[in-house]
């Protein structure tokens, strides 16, 4: 009899499983086509800086390296999707060079040890906020272009399970309300995003 933390190690494989590929879809779409049409710079960049400060929660919660492989890996491919964005985007405003350059020095700060453990779990709190922003950029961004052609769907439905599969292990588990209400926001507007890539592919290939 498999017991409910088993359960969460079985899914926990199968959400790093589709995390491995969960961009793949989306970087050779870009790689192939050269087209960024409907790709936020800044919603990838919100989604990055969230991505880190996860990583980071999970490091100083002490939690298994399990619980967080995932979102490190989609981390690395948010990385690789943002360069991508830049290589053959329309160019970055003097802003969007400021984010990466304070992203940059955030890092560098945890790295030498200015940032405690403290001050991670409170601005985990607001990672939730910070998630908001991003999904709305993203979904206001595919609504303003009514283009969808350079995303691909694929990996949203990953997301879309691979936020469930979290709520579950966070509430179940993990026992962590600030995991399982970050998901849950994720979950709901990652499941909008799908169905708008969907929707407006269906028009651009009508």
């Amino acid at each position: 009899m498999i017991d409910i933390e088993q359960l969460g190690n079985i899914l926990g494989v199968s959400t790093l499983a589709g995390s491995l590929i969960a961009q793949v879809p989306q970087i050779l779409q870009i790689l192939q086509s050269k087209n960024v049409t409907g790709l936020s710079f800044n919603g990838f960049s919100i989604e990055i800086f969230s991505l880190t400060i996860q990583v980071l929660y999970f490091i100083a919660q002490e939690y298994k390296f399990l619980a967080y492989a995932d979102i490190a890996v989609l981390l690395v491919q948010d990385y690789l999707i943002v360069l991508l964005i830049m290589l053959y985007g329309t160019g970055l405003s003097f802003k969007e060079y400021g984010h990466v350059v304070a992203y940059i020095a955030s890092v560098t700060s945890v790295i030498f040890g200015t940032v405690t453990k403290e001050m991670i779990v409170l601005v985990m709190q607001g990672v939730v906020f910070l998630n908001i922003i991003s999904k709305i950029t993203f979904v206001s961004s595919i609504l303003a272009t009514k283009d969808t052609s350079s995303m691909s769907p694929a990996g949203w439905v990953i997301f879309v399970y691979s936020n469930a599969v979290r709520i579950f292990v966070g509430y179940a588990i993990l026992g962590d309300m600030t995991i399982v209400m970050q998901h849950a926001v994720n979950f709901t507007f990652n499941l909008i995003i799908t169905l708008l890539i969907l929707k407006y592919k269906d028009q651009v290939k009508a």
